[in-house]
């Protein structure tokens, strides 16, 4: 299986009720071989922390080039994300 670890620092003065459809988008993304998709927002537990991360769970890594090259996956990329977000960090991992 393939995990998929994304973390992304926000513009400034983005609104808490954009955040929140933004994960909702990226919660709602279903492609074949998605086994499961974790959005949130930091907790501020521990200083320095990024704002936001998302973690994908998926069958292989046919499944992940599918989920990453999905054109509604791409349309939430561009559209909702990328007005929010100011810097993406990416890691995918065998598990």
């Amino acid at each position: 299986m393939i995990r998929n670890v994304v973390l992304a620092r926000l513009k400034p003065g983005v609104r808490e009720q954009d955040v929140a459809a933004m994960l909702a988008a990226l919660r709602g993304i279903r492609t074949p071989g998605l086994l499961s998709i974790t959005a949130g927002r930091d907790l501020g537990l521990r200083d320095g922390n990024w704002e936001v991360a998302v973690v994908t769970d998926l069958a292989n890594e046919e499944s992940y080039r599918i989920y990453d090259s999905d054109a509604e996956h791409n349309r939430i990329r561009r559209d909702v994300v990328g007005p929010l977000v100011e810097r993406i960090e990416r890691c995918q991992f065998q598990f």
